[in-house]
């Protein structure tokens, strides 16, 4: 499993201390305003652009998520890909950028809030290397000649392995507390924007990570569907409880945004040189979020998201043993730990329910 980071690796300054503590209490006729001055709002309240956009960005995900479908396919069964398109000590396998010599995720942390005052001692470091290395240790698997069979020591097939090498290499980092602070940012349209303004300059993935490993599975849910209908990418609830939809194990919390991206990299391994050219520069500090304050946004889920969260959950439910791995039977490659578990009498995966 993952260790804790060093503290020679990072010595982490703020990129952008938004979502500062704010807490207060104001009387506001027979309303409270709590919890960083905002009041829980109701759907009614949104403004329009929310209710115009949304059958627009869940209908462009259909199409989104169907494209990296049929690509994952592609390189999963129809082409798929080897081991040992990358090498042992390729930095998607050791997380070192030849750049700077030094572990790519801090410099790649594009944004990051204040940490709440009872988080303080969970570093960003902490954060940001345990789940860097949970994937890094995922590529290289697929990085091993001769080739590891799929069973306890590689569960993946080498395609979903080199996606991870791209998500956890290439991607841009927003580092925040919890699932409040989430919601607050992913709500605040000032965030969105800039959001999409880096993804669309620099084409690359985008990865939430929660410094609170403590969180509701559902309203996790929540947040991922609440994601899903601001954006029309796809997220991948990920953290260490319980599974979460589609989501999967993950040292501390980590949304994924698939904005498609991957491929770029990934299809390039299957080309002469293209170890090489998956390799890319940190990104260029000061560029994005430079303004002084972000997470304005309600920080709670609507009943759109919710109901988008609730038939996603019904969807992976009838799928039984099969859970919420789209792309391999977990009946397969789990079938040691699923028979563990039947012999202790708990259920064959560790799936949160509603």
């Amino acid at each position: 499993m993952i260790q804790s980071t060093s503290d020679q690796f990072l010595d982490a300054q703020p990129l952008n201390d938004g979502g500062r503590d704010r807490v207060r209490t104001t009387e506001v006729g027979s309303s409270v305003i709590e919890q960083h001055g905002r009041r829980r709002s109701g759907a009614w309240q949104e403004p329009a652009s929310y209710w115009l956009t949304l059958p627009l960005h869940w209908g462009g995900q259909v199409f989104r998520n169907g494209s990296d479908i049929l690509r994952v396919l592609d390189i999963l069964r129809i082409r798929p890909l080897p081991a040992g398109l990358v090498g042992v000590e390729h930095p998607w396998v050791t997380g070192i950028s030849p750049h700077t010599g030094e572990p790519i995720w801090p410099s790649n942390l594009i944004y990051r809030s204040a940490p709440s005052s009872h988080l303080t001692a969970i570093t960003d470091e902490c954060v940001l290397f345990a789940n860097g290395r949970f994937l890094a240790k995922r590529v290289r698997e697929s990085a091993v000649t001769p080739e590891i069979p799929i069973g306890p020591l590689r569960r993946m097939p080498h395609c979903i392995n080199y996606m991870h090498g791209s998500s956890h290499y290439n991607s841009g980092i927003i580092l925040l507390n919890d699932l409040s602070d989430a919601f607050r940012h992913i709500n605040d349209p000032n965030f969105r924007r800039e959001l999409i303004r880096f993804v669309k300059a620099e084409r690359r993935e985008v990865l939430f990570m929660l410094r609170d490993r403590n969180y509701s599975p559902r309203e996790y849910a929540y947040l991922s569907c609440c994601m899903r209908t601001h954006f029309r990418w796809f997220c991948n609830p990920n953290g260490p409880q319980a599974h979460v939809l589609w989501g999967n194990s993950a040292p501390f919390p980590a949304a994924n945004l698939i904005t498609g991206h991957w491929s770029d990299d990934v299809y390039a391994l299957k080309k002469p040189g293209g170890a090489d050219r998956v390799i890319r520069p940190p990104i260029e500090q000061g560029q994005y979020f430079q303004r002084n304050e972000y997470g304005e946004g309600r920080e709670h889920a609507i009943w759109p998201e919710k109901l988008l969260a609730w038939a996603s959950y019904y969807r992976i439910q009838l799928r039984g043993r099969k859970g919420g791995m789209f792309f391999v039977d977990r009946r397969d490659v789990y079938a040691d730990q699923i028979a563990r578990r039947t012999e202790r009498g708990l259920p064959d995966e560790e799936r949160a329910r509603f």
